[in-house]
């Protein structure tokens, strides 16, 4: 078993300012396909559009997300989840007046 302290995990600010934490820290062998993180969006972030050879599952703790994919628009705020088929280009953004956090989790095909 393995148990990560998300407050004792440095964030890495990416360049579009999501703040990122891997919680599995890489403490997952290579090959057993699951990743775990935990992401703050600021207001006004924009994460440009993406697409992942996993299957991406996320689970909105506070604000609200909206995620662009196959031209629609969906709203996910705290309390729903969300999932995101492997190969679907999808681009994420924050246009509320606060911050928006989730718990996300890629699983490989």
């Amino acid at each position: 078993m393995l148990v990560r302290d998300k407050n004792a995990i440095p964030p890495v600010v990416r360049a579009d300012g999501v703040a990122m934490t891997d919680l599995l820290g890489g403490e997952i062998p290579a090959g057993a396909g699951v990743t775990m993180g935990y992401a703050v969006f600021p207001p006004g972030t924009v994460v440009p559009p993406a697409a992942h050879t996993s299957d991406e599952y996320s689970f909105i703790l506070s604000g609200t997300v909206k995620c662009e994919a196959g031209g629609v628009v969906h709203t996910a705020s705290a309390g729903m989840a969300t999932f995101i088929p492997a190969g679907e280009t999808h681009s994420s953004f924050n246009d509320g007046a606060a911050e928006a956090a989730l718990v996300w989790m890629l699983v490989e095909k």
